[in-house]
């Protein structure tokens, strides 16, 4: 809707509901007209018609806004107000007129100079259209436009404030004068890891490390003095870790006083670890080049010494710093009719390195040279092979014996590195032997799961420089597992120094194989040993007893009066034994059930947490009116390669008997709480329960038929076929437990990363 239209719109309603009043021809300046409007009026005061025209301006509006009186005479009210200010101002004059108020306060609008300037105004419209001396609604405004542009800054100065506190991506704080914190922006809060809530009561010296408080406080008084300041310093996260960072202290100055401390930091962790690993890898650059045994040293472009390590020195027998910045061949001109020089010159053209002997008749060594270029210049290293190279032609001899025994051979360096290996070795592992050579036997033997204390000792006898012998699991180059008979013996030369190492590997894999399946079947027999003495038992006890009882019980009967009483309580007692004999008969089943049962077929990947729960809501019906609780302190990975019904059938039996075996004196308490260790799980299953004294029951503890509480009845079967079970599945099971202080179960199982598929393939 266009602007004149709306005005049109505002003064036609008022308009329509005064259709009685009679518009005066020409108004009568009296002075009572005057007094009415000094009466009512306010600096510039104007008098609007029911049409919505000025009829009176006042002298006022010149100096303010640049017209004359008569200029706005006849003038709408509202052609004058900046367009987006109508709608407001138009609704609340229309409010006005219908009477709804006698005098109102006008929101402040724009109002248009005569040069075209918009000039912000507050006003005050009083309704006297019903006055008979005015017929007009009077307005006494007031310009405030210098308030709304300073307004206006307040409100844009609040802005950049906020961008530069609030939405600064550094840490910017305010520290009272006594170094409290408060107020801080989110990268504060993001940084550092505490919440808003934990600033207000806090200082700034509770989140510094105290090795840099000294040099925080310094800066902190600085800037309280009115010197503002930049330092370094260090905070610990929530978390623990250290955030290192550049601090900007900024004093809030006014009327020459310090207010508060202003503060703006930027993160400088990574910079700084930066730099810290640069300078440590720098160290440790040249103590590496210093702990080389080979001489080492740099020649820049002019052929100058630039760099060298103490082996270099020493060999020439001069002071490193006497050397540099000399150049060699006048230090040393007759190397120019060497190989050495002619080398030199050829890795300077081609910038390809070369490797080379060269022996020096007056030393009565021989050297071998590396040398590569590099920006800057050649680098150069050398070493006196001439020992080794004696030490070759030795090894050589020895190789042609021990390349004909059957037994592996390897040779190792001072650095337990490969030198040579006889053709047997290849045999039993696979490897060539340029494949070898240079590695250790530990890179290419020994795998992962090899026990770390069998290498710790290995290790610490070829340090002592001892012989040894040992045997060890090794694997061929394809992956297979090779069992060897390991001797060690050290080689030292005539100062006593360890040279070189002879292993003799000796391939036992057939016969620890054989071991193994013997360990196996004896561990079999024994297994069936004992199912043996308890199906002995069961057959001698348990099972003879019910029916001996059926046979003398079916002879009594035949003999007695079918309507008598002693026929009846016969008939009785025949049942009862037949019931017993099917409860043993039951027991057999279920110890033959878990011998019998594939368990390699019958594996799967099994929740802990999950099967745990349905234990627990199926035993809820016996906790409730004993106001006993379980706790199931698990998680979702802990998951087993097992047997479902067996893991589900261990955790019924073990909280049921704490159920059972609950102790008078306080609620039950069971608690499930399972630990990780590596590829294996525990659980611990607790109770404070009526508990037992181990020293006397532990020896039939999980034994058939064996039972150690008076009271609620049991067969002494439950946890033999947890042990069968646990056992079963490849696990182990302890119990901890004291008259009246609870029992705890530990369950090891040990498929709990893995099984035959791998869990996490």
């Amino acid at each position: 809707m266009s602007n004149y239209n709306y005005i049109q719109e505002v003064f036609s309603q008022y308009t329509s509901m005064k259709v009685n009043f009679t518009q005066p021809e020409a108004l009568a300046l009296t002075p009572d007209f005057y007094t009415s409007i000094v009466r009512h009026g306010s600096e510039l005061i104007t008098v609007i018609n029911w049409q919505g025209n000025y009829q009176y301006v006042s002298d006022s509006v010149g100096p303010g806004l640049g017209y004359a009186p008569e200029e706005l005479l006849g003038t709408h009210v509202l052609e004058l107000i900046h367009p987006d200010d109508v709608p407001i101002i138009g609704d609340e004059l229309l409010k006005h007129t219908t009477g709804q108020t006698k005098q109102i306060t006008l929101a402040p609008f724009r109002f248009r100079a005569k040069n075209g300037d918009w000039h912000w105004l507050s006003c005050v419209s009083t309704n006297m259209l019903d006055d008979p001396h005015v017929r007009g609604i009077v307005t006494n405004s007031r310009d405030i436009t210098a308030k709304m542009v300073a307004l206006q800054q307040k409100k844009e100065s609040r802005a950049y404030y906020k961008a530069l506190f609030f939405n600064n991506p550094d840490l910017v704080f305010t520290l009272s004068t006594s170094g409290r914190v408060e107020a801080c922006n989110d990268a504060v809060v993001d940084l550092t890891g505490y919440t808003r809530e934990d600033f207000p009561e806090s200082h700034f010296a509770d989140f510094v490390l105290s090795e840099y408080h000294a040099a925080t406080f310094e800066a902190f008084h600085q800037a309280l003095a009115g010197k503002s300041c930049t330092f370094e310093s260090c905070i610990r996260h929530r978390n623990g870790q250290k955030r290192h960072l550049s601090v900007t202290l900024v004093p809030v100055v006014l009327e020459g006083r310090v207010l508060a401390v202003q503060c703006i930091a930027k993160d400088i962790t990574n910079e700084k670890e930066a730099n810290l690993l640069v300078k440590a890898q720098s160290q440790k650059l040249h103590n590496i080049l210093e702990a080389m045994v080979e001489g080492f040293f740099a020649l820049d472009t002019a052929w100058r010494y630039s760099f060298g390590n103490t082996v270099f020195a020493n060999f020439l027998g001069r002071p490193l710093n006497e050397l540099m910045h000399r150049q060699i061949w006048e230090e040393y001109p007759f190397l120019v009719d060497t190989l050495f020089y002619q080398k030199c010159l050829e890795v300077d053209k081609t910038r390809k390195p070369v490797q080379f002997d060269q022996r020096f008749d007056d030393l009565k060594a021989v050297l071998r040279f590396t040398l590569s270029p590099f920006e800057d210049g050649i680098l150069v290293s050398f070493v006196d092979i001439t020992e080794q190279l004696k030490a070759q032609e030795e090894l050589r001899k020895l190789s042609l014996v021990a390349s004909k025994t059957t037994n592996g051979v390897i040779i190792t360096n001072s650095q337990h590195e490969i030198e040579w290996v006889n053709e047997a070795f290849c045999n039993v592992t696979g490897y060539a032997l340029e494949e070898v050579v240079g590695k250790r036997p530990g890179d290419i033997l020994i795998s992962n799961d090899t026990d770390s204390r069998e290498l710790t000792w290995v290790r610490e006898q070829l340090a002592l420089g001892m012989p040894m012998r040992k045997e060890m699991r090794s694997y061929h180059k394809n992956g297979e597992m090779v069992w060897a008979d390991v001797t060690i013996s050290p080689v030292a030369n005539e100062r006593g120094e360890i040279e070189k190492h002879v292993y003799i590997h000796t391939d036992i894999t057939e016969r620890k194989l054989e071991q193994e399946q013997l360990l196996k079947t004896t561990e079999h027999l024994y297994h069936q040993n004992e199912d043996l003495q308890q199906f002995n038992y069961i057959v001698s006890h348990n099972l003879r007893a019910p029916v001996a009882n059926l046979v003398g019980l079916s002879t009594m009967l035949q003999k007695l009066d079918r309507n008598s009483g002693r026929f009846m309580q016969g008939l009785q007692n025949l049942e009862t034994s037949a019931r017993r004999l099917d409860d043993v008969i039951g027991d057999l089943n279920k110890i033959l059930a878990v011998r019998s049962t594939n368990l390699q077929a019958s594996h799967e990947m099994v929740s802990l947490v999950e099967v745990a729960a349905e234990v627990a809501l199926s035993l809820q019906h016996l906790l409730t009116p004993i106001s006993g609780r379980i706790v199931l302190n698990l998680k979702q990975e802990d998951l087993l390669w097992a047997n479902r019904a067996y893991v589900y059938s261990i955790l019924h039996n073990l909280i049921s008997n704490a159920i059972k075996y609950k102790s008078a004196q306080r609620d039950l308490l069971i608690e499930l709480n399972s630990v990780r260790k590596e590829d294996s799980l525990q659980l611990h299953i607790k109770d404070n329960g009526s508990g037992m004294d181990l020293e006397t029951v532990r020896p039939q503890l999980f034994q058939l038929y064996k039972r150690f509480h008076a009271g609620p009845d049991g067969k002494g079967i439950g946890l033999y076929l947890v042990k069968m079970q646990m056992n079963a599945i490849g696990g182990e099971i302890e119990v901890e437990s004291k008259p009246e202080s609870g029992t705890t179960f530990t369950l090891h199982f040990k498929q709990a990363a893995y099984g035959q598929q791998g869990l996490h393939n």
